[in-house]
């Protein structure tokens, strides 16, 4: 079984403190992370503000927090999105969409991942769209680009089986749910990838943080100590999976949608949409909850 874990939002407005502490932790407990860096964040201050749209490049010297990591091959740097504005992803909105131009998208991630290479010295090989979605022009541009993605399975929208990707989207304290589900069925490449926001963390200020960066290194420490599990870097578990990287995710997707029509199997196996399965799991789970109301 694989876990991999995935620290949203690095820019510019991200807050400083939370990330020193998390990537402190994630170095002493041996934990991979891929840091997915947004290279121009909108400043919300000047939006809330004066209702301008400012633009702050990620800037070098908040780069050298990655510096150890990226020394010990425990971080990889991936583009998240271009700026990561807020739009309505409801409504089909979001950064990347089809809503936008297929050149002026492939020009904005050109640029941004460009950006984050001149700054952290590694060119980024895995985008993260903003709110895990994407649509077909964005997935054609990504691979034409050479990238691979990790967005959210059952929830992102369209699925391009040609896209090499590996879903993250379990939240810190579903974590351990979703680890035990992948062992429970057993599968070497059970894959189990949890998303980290600053504003989990009550230190970072925002109303939404719930958990303190003490209770989160107990966390990754359980982790940390877990021996039946795999611990990698996002694009290391993409390109070393053994199994047929589209035969994989139409069988985890179509997974998923028997998932959202099944209540009973949602009872008896809730956290089976946090795990991104091997295909043998993925489907006998599939025929299991077909027959389930």
């Amino acid at each position: 079984m694989i876990h991999v874990v995935r620290y949203d939002d690095f820019s510019a407005a991200s807050h400083t403190g939370v990330e020193e502490s998390l990537f402190d932790i994630f170095l002493r407990h041996r934990i991979p992370c891929t840091v997915a860096a947004i290279p121009f964040s909108c400043d919300p201050e000047s939006l809330l503000g004066t209702g301008t749209v400012k633009l702050s490049p990620f800037p070098r010297e908040k780069a050298r927090l990655l510096d150890s990591l990226l020394k010990e091959g425990l971080a990889e740097v991936a583009l998240h999105g271009y700026t990561h504005l807020a739009l309505a992803p409801a409504r089909e909105y979001q950064e990347f969409s089809d809503a936008m131009p297929l050149e002026t998208q492939r020009a904005l991630i050109r640029r941004g991942r460009q950006h984050l290479e001149d700054i952290f010295g590694v060119r980024p090989r895995l985008f993260v769209p903003p709110w895990n979605r994407i649509g077909a022009s964005t997935a054609a541009v990504l691979r034409e680009e050479g990238l691979m993605m990790s967005g959210d399975l059952c929830n992102g929208g369209h699925q391009d089986f040609e896209l090499a990707q590996i879903p993250c989207a379990t939240l810190i304290r579903e974590t351990e749910k979703a680890l035990l589900a992948a062992q429970r069925f057993g599968g070497r490449s059970n894959t189990v990838g949890t998303m980290i926001h600053d504003y989990d963390f009550v230190e970072s200020g925002h109303r939404a943080g719930s958990l303190r960066i003490a209770e989160f290194e107990a966390i990754a420490s359980a982790w940390s100590k877990n021996g039946g599990v795999r611990r990698r870097l996002i694009t290391d578990a993409i390109l070393d999976h053994e199994e047929p990287a589209a035969e994989r995710l139409r069988a985890n997707t179509q997974l998923c949608q028997r998932l959202k029509t099944s209540r009973l199997g949602r009872r008896l196996l809730p956290s089976a949409g946090m795990v991104y399965w091997d295909i043998q799991q993925a489907r006998r789970l599939g025929t299991l909850f077909r027959f389930l109301p």
